[in-house]
């Protein structure tokens, strides 16, 4: 009797391997596809910035019963109060109160040169109630009763762009 007669195959059949590797080709396509366009990944984050700021200024003017101005540039946005709450002077680089951003209450809650563009490059103020206060703006728009839609995009007229609408009656900010 020969003791030992079979013989013990370690490691992988040329199938298994096979296998692997058309998987992690398949893997690494979508991989890349995601990681080819880290710019529209930023304009999306920038995006996703504009949209919680003016989310932020419609429930500051809620919580305070302060008139809160979101406005609009064509590369960003900039919070602002008035300094008595019953003032607009929104504008006055005096008077007028930039707002601090929450997260940090030493940094402004502006991001005004971004690189990207944001269109209309409007002023909308959210009154007490948190809905568009009537009246004109310092753009020369009415928004008694006007829904505002804006669009962020790497560069104007891109094709692939980010937009949100602020719904004059309500103060809603609904990103579709």
């Amino acid at each position: 009797m020969i003791i030992g007669q079979y013989k013990q195959f370690s490691g992988f059949s040329l199938i298994e391997l096979i296998t692997v590797i058309v998987l992690l080709g398949v893997l690494s396509v979508f991989a890349l596809g995601r990681l080819s366009s880290p710019s529209q990944f930023a304009v999306k984050g920038f995006f996703d910035d504009t949209v919680n700021a003016v989310r932020f200024a419609q429930k500051l003017a809620v919580s305070t019963g302060c008139d809160v101005q979101v406005e609009m540039i064509a590369s960003g946005y900039q919070l602002r109060r008035s300094s008595t709450c019953v003032a607009n002077d929104y504008d006055d680089p005096v008077k007028g109160v930039i707002i601090n951003n929450p997260a940090n209450r030493s940094n402004l809650y502006a991001n005004r040169a971004t690189g990207y563009f944001v269109s209309p490059a409007t002023s909308i103020v959210f009154n007490a109630q948190g809905v568009l206060d009537s009246g004109t703006s310092a753009s020369g728009i009415t928004y008694s009763d006007d829904n505002v839609t804006y669009t962020v995009s790497i560069e104007p007229g891109a094709a692939s762009n980010f937009n949100f609408t602020v719904f004059g009656q309500t103060g809603l900010v609904n990103v579709p």
